[in-house]
């Protein structure tokens, strides 16, 4: 059976994933991390953050992909611990914090604003998620060939990136993607060229006036959104 266009690129993104890790060296994660607002059961993360990292380095583990396959099991994180000392809690719970990097998509059904007919035109062509768009229009990379393709116009078809881009970062769902959407934030570099505090107002007000989500967003979520999208900017592909 022939490999079909999905197929080649599902396997165009694990490469270009990998590819991603590999540019981001141990020591510029380890700041990201600790300027990282982190919940109550991942704040064991920056216990000892500076000796584990420099562990991390004499082990021969430069970046992010050279970790990621050294805690990928229970196995290899038991065999790293045994090695470094370092808890196999810590361990855990980094693998666990390194998920982000490899987010599922979300179905559009989620996305209050993107109507039937157009979700109906997007699985007639396979792509039920977020992730299976933005790896079908990054492969194409022509937006009126795809509005064509699809029947679907130009205006939703930058929306639909728009939306894909966003729930890329971590900790933005479709509801928070809708949200940053409408108050003016359609890409990474819409992002990290604003502050916290302005971020913070357009959002809320955003939220306030449609009830989106019923979470209170505050300014270290903003801040984090800030970061998350200056790493992927500053690693993208």
């Amino acid at each position: 059976e022939k490999p079909t266009d999905a197929d080649h690129r599902r396997t165009d993104q694990r490469f270009l994933q990998i590819s991603f890790l590999r540019k981001i060296d141990i020591q510029k994660y380890k700041i990201f991390l600790k300027n990282q607002y982190l919940i109550p059961s991942r704040r064991i993360l920056h216990e000892n953050i500076d000796d584990n990292f420099e562990i991390f380095e004499r082990c021969g583990l430069k970046n992010l992909s050279d970790l990621k396959q050294a805690i990928l099991t229970k196995t290899k994180i038991d065999k790293l611990s045994k090695e470094t000392k370092i808890s196999p809690e810590y361990l855990n719970i980094l693998r666990r914090e390194l998920g982000i990097f490899n987010r599922k998509g979300i179905l559009f059904k989620d996305f209050p604003i993107i109507d039937n007919n157009t979700i109906s035109a997007l699985d007639k062509k396979g792509i039920k998620n977020t992730k299976n768009f933005y790896e079908y229009y990054t492969s194409e990379n022509n937006e009126k060939m795809i509005s064509d393709e699809l029947n679907i116009s130009v205006e939703m078809i930058k929306c639909l990136f728009s939306l894909s881009c966003l729930v890329r970062i971590n900790g933005i769902g479709s509801l928070a993607a809708v949200t940053f959407y409408e108050a003016g934030y359609k890409n990474l570099d819409d992002i990290i060229s604003s502050t916290k505090e302005e971020m913070l107002e357009k959002v809320n007000k955003i939220n306030d006036e449609k009830k989106y989500y019923k979470s209170k967003l505050g300014l270290k979520d903003m801040q984090f959104v800030i970061d998350y999208a200056n790493l992927m900017t500053h690693f993208k592909n």
